[in-house]
């Protein structure tokens, strides 16, 4: 547990198996308890860790009176199944999260048979297309997820004793992610949207939205506006130059665009073979696609998908199909 400024606390709640390592949580305290900023992943080991953090401050999971998640990735969302078990906390999300919760344990089956028709239409082989499961869900799990007591739609202040917590919404990384802007402390909770060090996963695939790259680079010029002095994000560190931080994520994916358009020089090709030709983690030196681990593979063809579905809005590409597969070229 790290005390932010008085009266906002940081909770690190473990994520098994991931080299993230943690999800930042945040606790804000109230009037009538506290709000709980993200909830972690669901596990024992993470209720375990939330249970000993707070009992630092003297506190128990009955003192969380509401719990706002920035989106409903099983990091930020996965305990709260768990903690509705415990507490009588008020759920807060934004709508549309709630509506992906909802398509995606009622819909999975068509949901998993869209995510192969998407690979496979884009032309990846088939010992590269998705085992066939819903990322980040466990299908042993009920059907009927937990649903938010409240949704929010940006544009609401959240008040908290002393702290008035403006929701914005900024879709990209997840359709209904929100952030909450603190103006009288200059303190943003960012969730996923902007993080210190890595740049979020931005992919287009089944519930998406029709251009999350798009939406997220938008999102980004928003935040820019914005008088921060501390940004509070979901993982890695907190750090203090938004701006900076902005500018350089955009930049990320401003190249990316100009490496996938040198792709197509020499012609037509698939999302698959473009991924295939992108340098993939530049900022750790670069790592060719076929050194990838499977899933960061499957990430690589999803996110590459994003920036052409982008570039095509803005003209700069087109797509056709040629027997059944999809094919992107610069747009004359």
């Amino acid at each position: 547990m790290t005390e932010i400024i008085p009266g906002i606390y940081q909770l690190q709640i473990p994520i098994p198996n991931n080299p993230l390592g943690h999800t930042n949580t945040y606790l804000v305290q109230g009037d009538d308890g506290y709000l709980l900023i993200d909830a972690g992943w669901d596990s024992g080991q993470a209720l375990l860790s939330m249970k000993n953090q707070l009992a630092e401050l003297g506190l128990t999971l009955n003192d969380i009176s509401r719990i706002l998640v920035t989106h409903v990735h099983g990091d930020h969302y996965g305990l709260v199944r768990t903690l509705r078990q415990h507490i009588e906390a008020e759920i807060m999300l934004h709508y549309l999260e709630a509506e992906l919760l909802t398509s995606s344990y009622k819909n999975v089956e068509d949901t998993l048979v869209q995510i192969e028709q998407l690979f496979r239409s884009n032309g990846a082989p088939d010992d590269e297309i998705p085992v066939p499961r819903f990322p980040g869900r466990d299908r042993r799990r009920p059907t009927t997820p937990v649903m938010p007591d409240t949704t929010l739609k940006g544009g609401e202040t959240i008040s908290a004793g002393d702290f008035k917590l403006m929701v914005l919404w900024t879709p990209g990384h997840s359709p209904g992610h929100i952030c909450l802007y603190e103006p009288s402390r200059k303190i943003l909770f960012a969730g996923d949207h902007v993080l210190p060090v890595i740049t979020p996963n931005i992919s287009l695939q089944p519930y998406s939205g029709d251009n999350p790259l798009g939406d997220f680079m938008d999102s980004l010029n928003t935040l820019k506006e914005l008088d921060v002095e501390l940004v509070l994000p979901a993982h890695e560190h907190t750090y203090t130059n938004l701006r900076k931080r902005i500018d350089e994520i955009i930049h990320h994916h401003q190249q990316r665009n100009l490496e996938i358009l040198e792709t197509l020089d020499a012609g037509p090709k698939t999302a698959y073979q473009i991924s295939r030709n992108i340098t993939w983690v530049p900022d750790s030196g670069g790592i060719k696609y076929e050194n990838l681990p499977p899933m960061d593979k499957r990430m690589a063809v999803l996110e590459t998908l994003a920036h052409l579905k982008a570039m095509e809005v803005n003209g700069v590409v087109e797509k056709f199909t040629r027997n059944s597969t999809i094919l992107f070229r610069k747009h004359t």
